[in-house]
C-alpha cells in the first residue's frame, strides 16, 4: 500500500489491520518530506507496526550527480536515523535517462552509504595531499576493481603513514604508503606487511583478506557461464 504522509494518524495506524507486504512512503508534494516522513515512522513505531517501508522517490533528473544529490537529500538522513527498509527510484517525464541496473544501484549504494543494507565493498580513501606516495585515483580504481564484491568488507586507501591509520581505524584492511614505492599492509590498527613493493600490493592485499577468511570469488554473471552437455 501507498502513504503519502498527509494521512490522519487514526489511518496510519489503521495499517497494523490491514497488514501488507510492505508500505511505499510516497509524500505528497504539499507536504515536507522530512517532517511528514518521521511523523509516520513515529506512528508506525508508536503502534508497534513493523511492516517493511519503502521509501518511493521520484525523480526527473538528467544525470547522475543530481540524482544522487535529490536522493541523498530527499532520504538520506532519514534511512541515517534508521527510518525505512528500502529504497525505489521512479523516473518520470519519459526520457529514461538511467538504466534500471543503474537505478537499482544508486539505491544499494545510499543505503550502504546509511548503514542500513551492506551490498559491496565499503572503501575509505583519504583526500590526498603532499604527502601522498602513489596515484591515489589509480590505486583505489585498481582495489575497487580486485576486491569490490565483498560485503561487509571495509578496505582503506591511504596516501602516507601520517595520517593514515588514524583515519582509518574502523576499516578491516588498510593499503598505506610509507616511503616511495612502498606500501605497508594493515589488518585493523596492526600493520602486518611491511614495505611490500608497490607493483605487488595489490596482490599482496587480495591475499592477506584470504588469509583473514574474508574472501569469496566473484560472481560470475548468468549470460558468462559457460553451457556444458
Amino acid at each position: 500500500m501507498t502513504v503519502r504522509g498527509t494521512e490522519s494518524d487514526e489511518a496510519i495506524r489503521k495499517i497494523k489491520d490491514l497488514d501488507p507486504s510492505m508500505v511505499l512512503l510516497n509524500t505528497d508534494k504539499s507536504v515536507s518530506r522530512l517532517h511528514s516522513s518521521r511523523r509516520v515512522f513515529e506512528l508506525l513505531k508508536a503502534a508497534h507496526i513493523q511492516t517493511p517501508v519503502i521509501h518511493h522517490f521520484e525523480t526527473n533528473a538528467h544525470d547522475s550527480a543530481e540524482l544522487a544529490l535529490q536522493i541523498g537529500t530527499g532520504v538520506g538522513s532519514l534511512l541515517t536515523d534508521g527510518n525505512g527498509d528500502g529504497v525505489m527510484v521512479e523516473e518520470i517525464g519519459g526520457k529514461n535517462t538511467f538504466s534500471l541496473d543503474f537505478l537499482r544501484k544508486t539505491s544499494f549504494g545510499l543505503l550502504q552509504g546509511s548503514r542500513m543494507r551492506n551490498t559491496k565493498t565499503e572503501f575509505v580513501s583519504c583526500p590526498s595531499c603532499g604527502r601522498t606516495l602513489f596515484d591515489l585515483q589509480e590505486t583505489t580504481a585498481k582495489i575497487q576493481a580486485e576486491t569490490g564484491h565483498l560485503p561487509g568488507v571495509t578496505v582503506a586507501v591511504m596516501g602516507c603513514i601520517v595520517n593514515g591509520p588514524g583515519e582509518m581505524a574502523d576499516a578491516d584492511f588498510g593499503y598505506v604508503g610509507t616511503i616511495p614505492g612502498k606500501i605497508d599492509l594493515y589488518y585493523g590498527k596492526e600493520v602486518v606487511k611491511k614495505n611490500v613493493p608497490e607493483e605487488d600490493a595489490v596482490n599482496a592485499l587480495v591475499q592477506l583478506i584470504k588469509d583473514y577468511g574474508m574472501w569469496k570469488e566473484k560472481e560470475v554473471p548468468e549470460d558468462k557461464v559457460a553451457l556444458t552437455v
